[in-house]
């Protein structure tokens, strides 16, 4: 080979050869480029929180338009949260048989409406701390038969339910038959079939049946109520979930605080008094004439017999109970108690502070009878009237 043609090919060589060490450096800024652009769309994926909305809720827990939800307990409370971190609330409506796999397809970044009883694998999950007391409740038509515990119920009572609802205070003698299920797809509906008889007595949160109460006047459903269970409301994060559970639980912290969550809740289910005694009492139902006999000292004795023990709670609640059932202002009655003390007819309702120190008083205390919240019952104690709530359109 001449010198020229060699010159010749090196040179046309060395163009191939540059090229050759420039491919992984050029390579390597792609890769570069590429992880920077996953780590934005992983930042800007950690901005979106996900979470179900199930399709069997209702109100005052949820309320959907067009598919979609819109507004509610459940809806407000975890926008707060989005607002408050700085992100975006994404909601997928999904059936409750879908939540699950969802969670574990790693689809979801946080629930709500949960506890630790209601779920297969609750280690699954980072707990929230409670956010406020749910209170469920067997509920009757006007026309059955009233019970003041579950054993009065006849072997095979069907008892309307919600497909897939746990009820933990149930699912016993759901097993083994002494009591059996009539599901329908939510609450609203199961409570509407109470309405129609179809089934005599339901199953529901305290809330749910006050907001169909407020919204439906003419729902025949009995004064009385029998606690059930008193469970705290609570959010859970997926453990495999993609946002860090410290995070949003750090957030719940801080809207508990704030107030915020119990502001959310009463803008959606204002103070629902209801007239309670122990369990084991022996009354089982009170009319309005009676409680107003029996707190205005008209009346010292319970049907049946046996002097009443007279209790209340504070604040707002038992103003709210004076004009729904004594049709009283507070200081007509603190007259009318002043003179039943003086004349020795009788006392001014015991007054406690919290409701669990009243729940103590009432069960140790015979011929017991005062009113509380009924987000606040539990199964010791039994509704032996609730007040007609007033019809309303919602929030």
């Amino acid at each position: 080979m001449s010198t020229a043609t060699a010159q010749s090919a090196h040179t046309a060589r060395k163009p191939l050869g540059y090229k050759s060490h420039a491919w992984p450096w050029l390579l390597s800024l792609a890769a570069l480029a590429a992880a920077g652009m996953a780590q934005a769309q992983s930042r800007a994926e950690q901005r979106v929180l996900r979470v179900p909305a199930v399709q069997s809720w209702s109100a005052p827990y949820a309320l959907y338009r067009d598919g979609a939800l819109v507004a509610g307990i459940n809806h407000d409370i975890v926008q707060a949260l989005a607002e408050h971190l700085g992100m975006s609330l994404q909601t997928l409506v999904l059936p409750r048989t879908r939540v699950d796999a969802a969670v574990a397809a790693g689809e979801l970044d946080l629930r709500c409406h949960l506890s630790p009883d209601w779920v297969r694998s609750p280690e699954a999950y980072s707990w929230s701390p409670p956010l406020f007391e749910l209170a469920t409740v067997l509920a009757g038509h006007e026309s059955a038969v009233p019970v003041s515990n579950l054993d009065q119920l006849h072997r095979g009572q069907t008892v309307g339910t919600v497909l897939g609802f746990v009820y933990p205070g149930l699912e016993e003698r759901f097993s083994d038959g002494r009591l059996r299920r009539d599901d329908t797809f939510a609450v609203d509906r199961n409570l509407q079939k109470l309405k129609l008889i179809r089934s005599p007595y339901a199953v529901a949160d305290t809330r749910e049946i006050a907001w169909h109460l407020r919204q439906d006047p003419g729902h025949q459903f009995a004064t009385w109520r029998l606690p059930i269970t008193r469970t705290d409301y609570r959010c859970a994060v997926p453990r495999n979930g993609r946002i860090e559970a410290t995070l949003l639980l750090a957030g719940f912290e801080r809207l508990l605080a704030s107030g915020q969550i119990d502001r959310i809740v009463r803008n959606y289910s204002p103070p629902q008094p209801v007239l309670v005694m122990a369990a084991n009492s022996a009354v089982q139902q009170l009319s309005r004439q009676q409680i107003s006999a029996l707190f205005l000292g008209e009346m010292l004795e319970l049907p049946g017999g046996g002097r009443a023990v007279l209790g209340s709670l504070g604040g707002a609640l038992r103003q709210e109970f004076f004009s729904q059932v004594l049709d009283k202002d507070a200081a007509q009655l603190k007259a009318i108690w002043s003179r039943m003390t003086f004349s020795g007819r009788g006392r001014a309702p015991r007054e406690f502070s919290t409701a669990a120190a009243l729940r103590a008083w009432l069960i140790n205390t015979p011929n017991a009878l005062a009113f509380l919240d009924s987000s606040s019952l539990d199964p010791s104690l039994k509704i032996v009237y609730t007040p007609q709530p007033a019809a309303a359109a919602g929030p």
